[in-house]
């Protein structure tokens, strides 16, 4: 498992805590039972450490592949970055970071509505909207078209263990954040 699904694991987590964050802010009874602001502490500051994680990789990736631009790995992706989907090598990343920086400001961070918007985004993959798109646009048969059967069971395990992911990471954070009181 690479640096890069870690934080996008953390980065869909933080989406799916999202959404289950701004339930539980609106509700009283959850609220006189647990200590949100402390868990949400956590939470965004564990966003803004993978996302600054994610950057670092991400200028080290480009970085390499600069100083290498004489190679076929380079040139292949240099022609990808200029064709007609090249937005998907640089729309996902850019995403990831913008967001993680967006929640160290705490505007972003009290507005419900902005909240909701961000979570449901982060909840969304770019690589298998690409991959859609390009599959639409290059095979446009009915007859070249074959059953993709993907039970239920997968997607939600999927989503359970990159959720885990991310709690375990906000766990750590947590009590890092509270050994000192």
């Amino acid at each position: 498992m690479t640096i890069y699904q870690l934080t996008q694991y953390c980065f869909f987590g933080f989406g799916v805590y999202n959404l289950v964050y701004l339930f539980c802010k609106h509700s009283k009874k959850i609220q006189e039972k647990i200590n949100l602001t402390a868990i949400d502490k956590a939470t965004t500051t564990t966003l803004i450490l993978c996302g600054l994680i994610y950057l670092i990789n991400f200028v080290y990736d480009w970085s390499l592949i600069f100083i290498n631009s004489d190679s076929e790995n380079s040139q292949h992706l240099f022609q990808r970055f200029k064709g007609p989907y090249g937005f998907s090598l640089y729309a996902q990343q850019a995403t990831y970071i913008i967001i993680s920086l967006l929640f160290s400001l705490q505007y972003v961070r009290q507005k419900s509505i902005l909240r909701f918007f961000i979570g449901f985004l982060l909840l969304f993959n770019f690589e298998r909207y690409v991959i859609i798109i390009t599959t639409l646009h290059r095979d446009y048969l009915p007859s070249s078209w074959t059953m993709y059967q993907s039970t239920f069971g997968y997607i939600l395990l999927d989503w359970i263990i990159k959720t885990l992911i991310f709690s375990s990471f906000t766990t750590v954070v947590y009590f890092i954040q509270n050994s000192n009181k």
